[in-house]
Parts: structure tokens; C-alpha cells; sequence
């Protein structure tokens, strides 16, 4: 079973799993703004930066899409999907647990679940990129070069 998970790659199947998701995600958000604007009006964190809010987070999950396309910024698209999954989570985490009300700032399928699942989605996503990160082999194709003989290591 343990060579079978590590043959797995992990940073490819999370890469494919995040770009599908914040493609989805931004374009929903952008399609429905006004509905979107309206919904972060109504947080109890973001009311007072929802104009920056619902202009910044379409843009920054169609910017961490196109990292995670690119080859060479994978690395830096799975973290950046990982800060952005932990921001949301902990977001999702504040309005249930502390909030009187609870906008749904999010779009489509994710709008049809309940905020447990909601909650445990964000987990679950949370740490397939946790772990894309940590598994993810990059840079196999560097090789380390002794500095005395100048020779592969």
C-alpha cells in the first residue's frame, strides 16, 4: 500500500483538482456579482472591505489557475491554493461558530452544501494541498554539483 500512495502524483492530481475548482469558482463569482457583492456586504468580517473583496478573490484564484498551469510556478500555485483553502476555511470556521448570520459568499455546488460540509470540503481540500506541497518531488530534474570537482554528487 505505501508504495502504491507514493507513486501517486500528488502535486499533478491536486494541481488539476484546484484549477478546475477556482476556474469554477472565479467565473461563478464574476457571472453572479452583484449577488456576490451583496452576500460580502453582509459578512460580519469582510462588509467593510467587500468592494476590495469581491474584486480580489475572483482575480487571485484565476491568478494562483494560471500558476498552477504553468510548470515552473506549480510550486508556488500549491501554496498559494493552500493559504488561500486555510483563509477560507478559517473564514467558513468564524461565521459558524461566531457569526449571528451566515452570508454564503460562495458559488454553484459549493452554495448547495451545508455549512458542516462547507467546512469539511475546505479541510479536505486544505490538505490535499498541504500534502501536494510536501510530495509534490519538484525540481527532480536538478542536479546537485560537487564544488571541489566540479562533478554531479
Amino acid at each position: 500500500m505505501r508504495t502504491a500512495l507514493r507513486n501517486i502524483p500528488v502535486a499533478g492530481i491536486a494541481s488539476v483538482i484546484f484549477i478546475i475548482l477556482f476556474t469554477y469558482t472565479a467565473v461563478n463569482k464574476l457571472i453572479d456579482y452583484p449577488t456576490f457583492r451583496i452576500a460580502l456586504g453582509q459578512s460580519p468580517i469582510l462588509k467593510y472591505h467587500a468592494d476590495f473583496v469581491v474584486v480580489a478573490v475572483p482575480v487571485i484564484e484565476l491568478i494562483i489557475v494560471a500558476m498552477l498551469v504553468v510548470a515552473a510556478t506549480r510550486r508556488v500555485g500549491l501554496w498559494a491554493s493552500l493559504f488561500l483553502m486555510v483563509a477560507f476555511t478559517l473564514y467558513v470556521s468564524y461565521l459558524m461558530f461566531f457569526a449571528g448570520e451566515r452570508p454564503c459568499n460562495c458559488g454553484g455546488i459549493m452554495k448547495a452544501l451545508s455549512w458542516k460540509q462547507h467546512l469539511a470540503v475546505n479541510i479536505a481540500l486544505s490538505g490535499l494541498a498541504f500534502w501536494a506541497v510536501l510530495t509534490g518531488g519538484f525540481n527532480k530534474n536538478t542536479i546537485a554539483i560537487d564544488r571541489i570537482s566540479r562533478t554531479p554528487a
